[in-house]
């Protein structure tokens, strides 16, 4: 483990925003090697400073570095879901900064026993779907985790998208746009939540954002939401019929039929 200190910048986005990273990418063990871990930290104006999500046990006191640099401490602390890298230190900052907690309802933090986690402090919130934290409203997109969600301020035009999706170049391609994670970070869920997660990503085109904040990847600070909509809805903006040969379900076409159609082109 590198005794580095943390890299605290402040983001050139609405408000005050700070990205803390607490881990590099040529730290830690070596399951976690080679991706960077961050947390989010929000001091926007007509709020609480906010604190979204905490990290490693074992990377605590670099999340706390962070902090002090910043020299504002958090008084509202909000999960976006259940794993390892954004709950871990779930009870020590609570005890450290005695703040206001929000979990998602469906990865209760008490009831949650992956890869060992113990965590004991009692959320002061559980929170669904739609709801208002301060600033921000929550969006559920299940799949990457049952609780898994995003929190939408559409007046900073932000939304902090945590791990729903990643930036482009985690997969080796050009930073500045949005991919949907891998199945291999859909940590205990079954292969079919991996298809439910990308669907569900429908719900985010309610909402327009600029900025699009991830843990993993370079964030997307420009035409987020835009780039996201190209994203879910390839097949329309694209496609030049209303069936394709990746067709769901609804418009599946058969083989025959396909072949025939080629043919004629």
């Amino acid at each position: 483990m590198s005794d580095s200190a943390p890299v605290v910048r402040e983001l050139n986005v609405a408000d005050t925003v700070y990205d803390i990273t607490w881990q590099t990418a040529d730290e830690g063990p070596e399951i976690t090697r080679g991706e960077r871990h961050r947390t989010y930290f929000f001091d926007l104006d007509g709020d609480v400073p906010t604190l979204v999500d905490t990290c490693f046990q074992n990377r605590v006191e670099y999340l706390f570095a962070g902090i002090e640099q910043i020299g504002v401490e958090p008084e509202r602390l909000i999960v976006t879901h259940r794993h390892l890298d954004h709950v871990g230190a779930f009870d020590e900052v609570v005890e450290r900064y005695d703040l206001e907690t929000w979990v998602p309802e469906d990865d209760n933090v008490v009831e949650i026993d992956d890869y060992g986690i113990d965590i004991r402090t009692e959320p002061d919130h559980l929170f669904g779907d739609r709801e208002r934290i301060g600033r921000f409203e929550t969006v559920h997109v299940p799949g990457h985790s049952p609780g898994n969600s995003v929190l939408v301020d559409e007046a900073a035009s932000i939304a902090h998208c945590a791990d729903t999706v990643c930036g482009s170049d985690r997969r080796g391609l050009p930073p500045g746009y949005l991919l949907h994670p891998p199945q291999a970070t859909h940590t205990n869920q079954p292969p079919e939540a991996a298809v439910e997660a990308e669907k569900n990503l429908e719900k985010l085109l309610d909402y327009d954002f600029e900025v699009a904040l991830l843990n993993h990847g370079t964030p997307v600070f420009e035409n987020a939401s835009e780039k996201l909509e190209r994203y879910v809805n390839f097949e329309s903006n694209f496609g030049s019929s209303e069936r394709s040969i990746h067709a769901t379900d609804r418009n599946t076409i058969e083989a025959d039929e396909l072949y025939s159609l080629i043919d004629e082109e």
